[in-house]
């Protein structure tokens, strides 16, 4: 894995490196400093995974971490999908897949429905772990215009969903990821990509994806319409917050911080027309609701 780092004061440049460095083993950063922080804008860059950009901080004197961070692969796009770049380019283009099967392999070989129907079970019951663990075996179609593609498809959104709840997002954004390289993924994989994309600190490309789903909500049933909308809102919060914790400047400060206000604000007004309240749109609403004021006091700090 390539480290790329700066090390800044709050505006001017101390240090930069490039290293190659094992993704397996303790990486440590140390430099001396005369603010008050030591802070660290990192990229980290490995072959067929997502760049990562991050920011990491230590006040004088003292150390943190480990910090484990995940990265997201990037999947191989095969003939039938189009490759989608990462926002903000700079990413390697995955090696050519090749979707040939070997002379020996049989035209249509029998599909094995068991996993993907354990990990719906364990799914619709909220085992999370036994769901997602089902999933991760289940048989990949070998024709993508089948019934069982379509459902796999699906449940590659539910396997997402189920790291999502675990806390994963790395592993989510993998199965998100596949699952788009489908026709027509729907409308959950779609507000669930743009969702993780916001939480591991891909802000450009959660919006875009949150975008294209707002762009499509009027195909969805009408009854479906309210909660995405809002949750729509609820993740580009997110992401606008996101933007906050990492901006150094006043005035980005106070930008990032308005929007995700607003965001958070668009948000809370549309849930209150969403019924009935699912757990999870209480949760959000709960989360909502304390973010908007601990926002307001640190632009004010």
């Amino acid at each position: 894995m390539t480290v790329r780092y700066l090390v800044r004061a709050p505006i001017t440049l101390d240090a930069s490196a490039v290293e190659l460095v094992s993704s397996r083993e303790p990486y440590t950063i140390a430099h001396e400093v005369a603010e008050e922080a030591l802070v660290l804008e990192v990229r980290l860059e490995a072959e067929s995974y997502f760049r990562l950009d991050t920011v990491l901080s230590v006040p004088r004197g003292e150390s943190a971490g480990p910090f484990t961070i995940r990265m997201s692969r990037h999947l191989g796009q095969t003939a039938q999908a189009p490759s989608r770049p990462a926002a903000g380019g700079g990413t390697p283009a995955p090696r050519p897949v090749t979707t040939t099967p070997p002379p020996s392999a049989p035209a249509a070989a029998a599909i094995d429905r068991s996993e993907l129907d354990a990990g719906n079970r364990a799914f619709g019951t909220g085992d999370w772990v036994a769901a997602a663990a089902a999933y991760e075996r289940m048989q990949a179609p070998n024709d993508r215009s089948s019934a069982y593609a379509d459902d796999y498809k699906a449940a590659l959104v539910q396997k997402g969903i189920a790291h999502i709840n675990r806390g994963e997002l790395g592993s989510a954004l993998d199965a998100l990821d596949l699952a788009m390289e489908f026709d027509d993924p729907g409308y959950q994989a779609y507000l669930r990509q743009g969702q993780v994309q916001c939480a591991v600190g891909r802000g450009d490309e959660g919006r875009g994806t949150l975008a294209i789903l707002t762009r499509e909500v009027n195909r969805m049933p009408a009854g479906e319409r309210p909660l995405i909308n809002a949750m729509i809102e609820y993740h580009k919060g997110r992401c606008s917050e996101a933007d906050f914790d990492r901006a150094e400047a006043v005035l980005d400060r106070v930008r990032t911080g308005a929007a995700a206000m607003r965001e958070y604000n668009a948000f809370l007004e549309a849930a209150g027309g969403v019924s009935p309240v699912t757990p999870e749109l209480q949760s959000a609403i709960d989360d909502a609701t304390a973010r908007v004021p601990a926002i307001q006091q640190r632009i004010r700090g």
